[in-house]
């Protein structure tokens, strides 16, 4: 099951506040008012852009790592697309799909014309290898994401240069968003010719837009435009090559240097802003773009194994027990957005569940109450001798103010939250032996199988214990290729996961970018990644 854990945007250690109100609303009036001033010219093509990234890929094979998403998947076409706006599936690379056998038999036509950065042609025999080495990458445990993608992949048919049929062993509905992400985007004959090693560090041949020409380590990564593009996805504002000539993903690690690069005009554009700083990238004329990730948002996950989390009041109290209004309103920016359910609002099937998890301290007392717990002389409530204190695991520092906004929360409803951070070496271990209460993390996939990769036993922790019931009927939204009847599950499992308080969701995850004054056209994908198809330089800075 996909397995991708994103980066988000997260609020600086030393900040609470970001900015008062009215003067957010004032810089917001004069952006809107100097835009309409401003007759927006024609795109040109031309130029070089320097996107500043907070740290260099591991790996810039996307079939590898995942977090390679900025400069590798601007090499690269997929499939299949979803629209930017519903989430809903678009062709690309292949033309028409349909599903046969129940679900088993996926056949795809793909677009005619298509060639490899390489001039390789994108044929049938070329997808079907790509899946068949994929499939070798996933039991090597080289390609983790793809390793659930392709679940139950049997092998692949050419029925003519331009039609070929993906087999599995079960129906998999989830298959056709899989198709629009990148690890599974179709890659030259001559990179499947390369090894693991060579692909990650830059030996990476695609259809896009743009090719890989330089790589230096953790230090750059340099694109160069192709001028026979013709083949954009419909999520595209035009069809042609890239208007930039180049682009350069440059390292920066460091937040405020990378917010001093782009307002000094060192860089066209910065992603990651410390929460801090929005405000003084936009008094420098620059635009954010953000955008909620396709997937479950930052929330905190349960071990049902634990003595005190078994029981569901304690956990329905904690759901309604966090005020997440007030988090956002402290902490984040007016580009964040708190949880309203357990999938994100950009992710087919989102069910609006929040009146469910308005926030109501005196009956989340009440709840604590029946369960058996009662105020103590510090305020936090105990039964039998044992005290209310659960403990909240994580690894990102980023998140340490939100869970200490939390504990106050908690705090009055008479539960202890203990705060264990944890290293990004250590936590694996901590989640995989269950030594935890509250688990916190997010996880980018704009599809309801980001549910079961979560939640169910079968894959990864899950809730630390199997849920028959819920496993059940996530095992029946996998398998259900009627789209109504699947997001029909999609909700009753929103709802259950929320009324057994099997997760708080806090907020919705998502991507900050800062462009400078000059620089149109960068948008982000569904999931979330920075798409430079259209990106184009107006003027000098």
């Amino acid at each position: 099951m996909i397995t991708e854990y994103s980066y988000t945007h997260a609020p600086s250690l030393q900040h609470r506040k970001i900015w008062p109100a009215a003067i957010a609303g004032l810089f917001a009036g004069a952006l809107l008012a100097s835009t309409a001033l401003a007759a927006e010219p024609a795109p040109r093509s031309g130029g070089k852009l320097v996107l500043a990234q907070s740290s260099f890929p591991p790996c810039l094979d996307l079939a590898q790592s995942a977090r390679a998403q900025n400069a590798s998947r601007q090499a690269l076409d997929t499939l299949l697309d979803q629209d930017k706006q519903s989430g809903q599936i678009l062709p690309w690379l292949a033309t028409q799909w349909e599903f046969q056998d129940d679900g088993k038999k996926l056949v795809l036509r793909l677009r005619e014309g298509v060639t490899f950065s390489n001039g390789e042609p994108l044929d049938a025999n070329t997808v079907k290898a790509n899946f068949d080495a994929l499939a070798v990458y996933a039991k090597e445990g080289r390609a983790p994401q793809a390793s659930g993608y392709l679940a139950g992949y049997v092998g692949a048919d050419v029925l003519d240069p331009l039609t070929v049929v993906i087999r599995f062993d079960h129906p998999k509905a989830g298959f056709l968003q899989a198709l629009t992400e990148k690890t599974l985007a179709p890659l030259a004959l001559a990179t499947l010719a390369k090894t693991p090693e060579q692909r990650c560090q830059g030996a990476i041949i695609g259809t896009g837009p743009f090719v890989i020409d330089q790589v230096v380590k953790n230090e750059k990564i340099v694109l160069k435009r192709r001028p026979d593009y013709q083949w954009a996805s419909s999520n595209a504002a035009h069809n042609g090559p890239a208007y930039l000539d180049e682009v350069t993903f440059q390292t920066i690690s460091e937040g405020s240097v990378r917010v001093g690069s782009l307002v000094s005009k060192q860089v066209g554009a910065i992603e990651e802003i410390p929460t801090e700083d929005v405000q003084r990238v936009k008094a420098a004329g620059a635009t954010v773009v953000a955008r909620s990730a396709g997937g479950i948002g930052i929330t905190l996950y349960p071990n049902i194994a634990s003595p005190i989390l078994a029981h569901r009041e304690v956990r329905q109290a904690l759901v309604i027990g966090v005020n997440r209004a007030e988090i956002i309103e402290a902490l984040y920016t007016e580009y964040d957005k708190a949880a309203t359910s357990v999938l994100s609002s950009t992710v087919p099937g989102y069910l609006d569940l929040s009146s469910k998890l308005a926030y109501q301290p005196d009956a989340a007392r009440a709840l604590l109450d029946k369960a058996g717990w009662k105020p103590g002389k510090d305020g936090i409530r105990s039964r039998d001798g044992q005290r209310l204190q659960v403990g909240v695991t994580w690894s990102f520092p980023g998140y340490t103010p939100t869970l200490e906004l939390i504990k106050e929360q908690l705090a009055q409803i008479g539960l202890d939250l203990r705060l264990n951070l944890r290293s990004d070496a250590e936590i694996g271990g901590v989640i995989r032996a269950g030594n935890y209460d509250l688990r916190l993390s997010d996880l980018t996939r704009p599809d309801p199988d980001v549910l079961l990769a979560m939640f169910s036993s079968k894959f990864g922790r899950g809730l630390g214990a199997p849920q028959p019931e819920l496993d059940a009927l996530l095992d029946q939204q996998s398998v259900t290729v009627d789209t109504a009847r699947r997001l029909k599950l999609v909700g009753d499992i929103q709802s259950t996961i929320i009324d057994q308080g099997y997760a708080i969701p806090l907020k919705e995850s998502n991507t900050v970018f800062a462009v400078a004054p000059n620089v149109r056209g960068l948008w982000l994908s569904t999931p979330r990644w920075p798409v430079l198809q259209d990106t184009w330089l107006a003027s000098s800075r």
